[in-house]
């Protein structure tokens, strides 16, 4: 399980490392967050199973759409993220809309949307949230590198807890 996770984790370096030096020709961000980390369950019994377990996901800005912020000098913005999180045999892969409010290089979000997990050997869609927060190195656009916390709320409670990644937005 651990070459698994170690191949995986380079495929994502790997692609993120290809679409940083792509950026560095364009004019601005895309919209497009990557990030890779480490999911904590806080059900005792997912735990028991393995306290850490192999956590990554995307966001995409929908430029398209403007939003209320609910901080006047603060912009917000919508997203959608999907993440994926797993260990032995058993994931979850929430998928959100998420309102996010920046300020300064904070970003702060909140999502709802289903969520498809496979706990065991069952295998079911249900509803999730999520909170989040990321840190951005540097102003909003020079350096797109970042580090996020969020907590996912998921439909089964063994899925429940939280995440921490390292992440890029292009």
């Amino acid at each position: 399980m651990r070459t698994s996770m170690i191949i995986r984790a380079g495929v994502v370096v790997g692609l993120a490392g290809v679409a940083a030096a792509s950026m560095a020709q364009t004019n601005g961000p895309s919209g497009i967050s990557v990030r890779l980390g480490a999911f904590f369950p806080t059900n005792s019994a997912s735990r028991a199973l393995n306290s850490t377990w192999f956590a990554g996901g995307l966001d995409y800005k929908l430029k398209a759409y403007e939003v209320a912020s609910a901080k006047e000098g603060s912009p917000a913005y919508l997203s959608i993220s999907a993440d994926y999180y797993e260990s032995h045999g058993s994931r979850d892969i929430p998928v959100a809309l998420n309102y996010n409010l920046r300020q300064d290089q904070f970003v702060f979000s909140a999502g709802i949307g289903p969520d498809f997990r496979r706990l065991g050997t069952d295998t079911r869609v249900g509803f999730s949230g999520q909170l989040g927060v990321a840190y951005d190195f540097g102003n909003n656009t020079q350096t797109p590198f970042f580090v996020a916390g969020k907590y996912f709320f998921a439909s089964k409670n063994e899925l429940s807890g939280f995440g921490a990644y390292v992440g890029m937005r292009f």
